[in-house]
């Protein structure tokens, strides 16, 4: 990219982030979603203390879910600060990751038409329609970690985007895929874009090729990214997706 675009996806991110971080700061409050009283806290304790020893599931079956995700909103709700200013940090966090490959996707969506202030003002448009979704918008003011675990699908999604990729390019954004599936599950479910890619190699022989590099990169992608929890998973029930697929590993 050139300098002007460094420096129009600068101020793009500045501004995002003092948006958000300004809705929990005008509020006075930082929301918790019910979640957080059921597993969130829980979870982001477990992340860095295991409490194999001590409990088995007091979060319900939520407790045996990838619990890193949730380690950011725990340490924010320990440090001695108060709940909006928590409430601002964590939002601009979650900003400060999302929008870059959002404004990415609109940048090669959106092709240069017109003078370049029309461009970056179509730019900027898009991103803000982008991040003025009502359920990213009801998730940025509470504790839910969704935008969190929503990033490397982002960041799948903008590499995609990129005209005529590479082998290298689409086995990269398969393992983000595959490492937003072992954040939540529900990832699985933006497969058919990483499909759509594979068929855009014109010949059987590259698109054998590109689909196996996509596969491995995808599963080492989850295998990588779940490996801790995974781990620890299959030395107390010997299941290492515990409590899925207990026909297959038992547990």
């Amino acid at each position: 990219m050139t300098r002007a675009l460094w420096l129009e996806l600068l101020v793009v991110v500045a501004v995002a982030v003092a948006a958000v971080a300004a809705i929990p700061l005008q509020a006075g409050v930082w929301g918790w979603s019910w979640d957080a009283l059921n597993h969130h806290i829980y979870l982001g304790l477990i992340s860095e203390s295991p409490r194999w020893s001590l409990d088995v599931i007091p979060a319900s079956t939520q407790g045996w879910q990838y619990p890193y995700l949730y380690w950011p909103v725990y340490r924010l709700a320990e440090l001695p600060i108060d709940g909006a200013t928590a409430g601002a940090l964590w939002g601009a966090l979650l900003v400060l990751l999302l929008v870059p490959p959002v404004w990415l996707l609109s940048l090669r969506l959106l092709p240069r038409q017109g003078s370049a202030i029309q461009s970056i003002f179509e730019r900027s448009a898009a991103t803000a329609l982008a991040l003025s979704s009502v359920v990213l918008l009801s998730a940025l003011g509470t504790t839910a970690n969704d935008p969190l675990a929503a990033v490397p699908l982002m960041w799948a999604l903008a590499i995609m985007a990129v005209p005529q990729a590479s082998d290298r390019r689409a086995a990269l954004a398969a393992a983000l895929w595959g490492m937003a599936v072992a954040f939540k599950l529900t990832a699985v479910l933006a497969a058919p874009f990483l499909l759509v890619w594979w068929w855009q190699r014109p010949k059987a022989s590259q698109q054998l090729r590109r689909g196996l590099a996509m596969a491995a990169a995808a599963g080492m992608g989850y295998a990588l990214t779940h490996a801790p929890w995974g781990w620890q998973l299959w030395q107390q029930t010997g299941n290492p997706v515990y409590p899925l697929l207990p026909g297959l590993f038992g547990g």
